[in-house]
């Protein structure tokens, strides 16, 4: 026979394991949003909602040989500082940074990428974007 204090532990986990199967999925957001495109190189964000307070990858790919990018992002809607990017070399065409963007008031924040690439043989180019991030 079942006694109450077997019955008790017997609901209570029936409700745990209830409320854990309830759970949503978690749903990875894998779009990119082609922010640069030219014959030599492309450069792409993703997600390509740019969520605030998220991860956020930054991906150059380049057929140029590059020795080095530094790059930054300010706020273009209003003053959010300067985010610094930190980009490493994935493969011989590949860079890759990860960052995050701040939340603010305004939920279509605009935003400014300024990269800096360097060449292996000495040139060097600005690349000037525009993008917007979203909070809602």
């Amino acid at each position: 026979m079942v006694n109450a204090t077997q019955l008790r532990v017997c609901i209570l986990l029936c409700c745990i394991l209830n409320a854990i199967g309830c759970q949503p999925a978690q749903v990875t957001d894998q779009s990119e949003l082609l922010l640069y495109d030219s014959t030599a190189k492309q450069l792409s964000i993703s997600p390509a909602s740019i969520p605030v307070e998220s991860i956020l990858t930054l991906q150059l790919q380049s057929v140029e040989a590059i020795a080095a990018i530094t790059a930054e992002v300010t706020g273009v809607s209003m003053y959010m500082g300067r985010v610094p990017i930190r980009f490493r070399q994935i493969e011989a065409s590949l860079w890759q940074a990860e960052f995050l963007l701040g939340a603010c008031t305004d939920p279509n924040m605009k935003w400014r990428l300024e990269l800096h690439i360097q060449y292996t043989d000495g040139r060097e180019q600005l690349i000037t974007e525009l993008f917007q991030s979203s909070w809602r």
